[in-house]
């Protein structure tokens, strides 16, 4: 394990702490006499503990955007997002013929803001649910709802954001065409009677191949077009668009196969220093770090230190399939037992991010031997609605992560 240089700045600091007339000629004596109390460089050494740990319970509810599909990479393993939705139609007190009419078209659009890794041609099952996503809970990345027939099966291969039609299988809309008027007089009438979709990659792809979208949560709909057969069509509307009332109204489901992958081997181990770690947007890991020797450090120096900045550099790796993110977070827990994060932003030029954290709260937890119990964590700003990435330069690699501490020491 690399050791990291500690650069601090010593200042002594005196203070009258009783009434009395100065010695002017005197001022600086002390020091003169006494050199040690001022150091213009000290060179300290700590070792850095990085290691992965497993995300289980990320929120996906309420987000700004879904995450659709699956992407296999050697890093990270497997990672599949699904999403359940709940949609309405554009207005209500419809009525429909129950005989002499036909579909004319009856499709899903999907609005795709983005695209993730090496874009192949996926299959995806969506499914009729049989309950709705309700919009007073709190859904995660673990949550399914009951999923009843199957509606269609899609093909999506984009690799640019915009706005795609996807056919769905006739019988679906057929069923949407209810008799019985009184499914169509609220959205929660509507909501009771087709509680929604669920959407799901059906294959997963092949190593270091497939792609995740993200999607406009607004932008997904059902369109269905219809015509009678009798010349009635002026009594009817024949145009339906059903359409995710709000955020709230859809999350999405992942799930994570890490075997085979790099990740798996670095998982819970805290004990031995890795070339790499981890952090992913979706529900993969956390990076984690620690660093053990530096409550020691402080506890064992004679001297008094007052901690003046907490600087943490890491490194990541350019991988093929995602860009890295503009933003990483530090998080901790504070004094105050509440976790509290710092942001660090991406530094192109050596692909670094930089962190400094609070003065106050690391010698307050210097002081009180609290230090080892902060918890450091390196996660993603955006959980559960980016499925960036991140492959960390370890401790054992050739660009290990590096602490600074200055100090002054009085």
């Amino acid at each position: 394990m690399r050791p990291l240089k500690l650069f601090s700045i010593g200042l002594c600091l005196f203070i009258a702490l009783f009434s009395c007339k100065k010695d002017e000629s005197n001022i600086g004596a002390d020091i003169s006499q006494n050199p040690n109390q001022i150091a213009a460089e000290i060179n300290d050494t700590f070792h850095i503990v990085t290691y992965s740990k497993k995300l289980d319970s990320v929120i996906t509810s309420g987000k700004s955007s879904s995450m659709l599909g699956s992407i296999n990479t050697s890093e990270a393993g497997l990672s599949e997002s699904s999403i359940f939705s709940s949609l309405i139609p554009d207005s209500l007190n419809r009525t429909f013929p129950s005989s002499n009419y036909q579909i004319d078209s009856f499709y899903i659009e999907l609005e795709i803001s983005n695209v993730y890794g090496k874009n192949i041609s996926q299959e995806f099952e969506i499914y009729k649910i049989d309950e709705h996503v309700n919009e007073d809970s709190v859904y995660y990345n673990f949550d399914s709802l009951t999923v009843g027939e199957k509606i269609g099966s899609i093909f999506i291969n984009v690799e640019d954001s915009g706005v795609y039609q996807f056919n769905l299988d006739y019988s679906a809309a057929h069923h949407l065409m209810t008799s019985d008027n009184e499914d169509y007089l609220s959205n929660d009438a509507f909501k009771s009677f087709f509680g929604g979709i669920y959407i799901v990659p059906s294959t997963p792809p092949s190593i270091n191949e497939g792609a995740i979208y993200q999607l406009n949560p607004k932008g997904i709909s059902i369109h269905l077009s219809f015509s009678t057969t009798n010349g009635m069509d002026d009594i009817y509307d024949n145009n339906i668009v059903y359409s995710v009332e709000n955020e709230r109204n859809i999350f999405a489901k992942f799930h994570h196969d890490f075997n085979d992958s790099e990740v798996k081997d670095v998982f819970n181990d805290s004990t031995l220093g890795q070339q790499a770690f981890y952090v992913q947007g979706l529900s993969g890991s956390n990076g984690k770090i620690k660093f053990p020797t530096v409550q020691n450090w402080f506890n064992n120096d004679s001297s008094n230190y007052l901690v003046t900045d907490f600087d943490l550099i890491i490194y990541a790796v350019d991988n093929s399939s995602f860009t890295l993110p503009e933003q990483l977070v530090f998080t901790y827990t504070s004094s105050l037992g509440i976790r509290t994060y710092k942001s660090g932003f991406l530094n192109s030029e050596d692909n670094s991010y930089s962190f400094q954290i609070s003065n106050a709260e690391v010698n307050k937890a210097l002081e009180s031997n609290e230090f080892n119990l902060m918890d450091f964590e390196i996660s993603h700003p955006f959980p559960g609605n980016n499925p960036d990435q991140v492959k960390l330069l370890g401790v054992s690699s050739d660009s290990p992560p590096n602490l600074l501490i200055s100090y002054t020491k009085y």
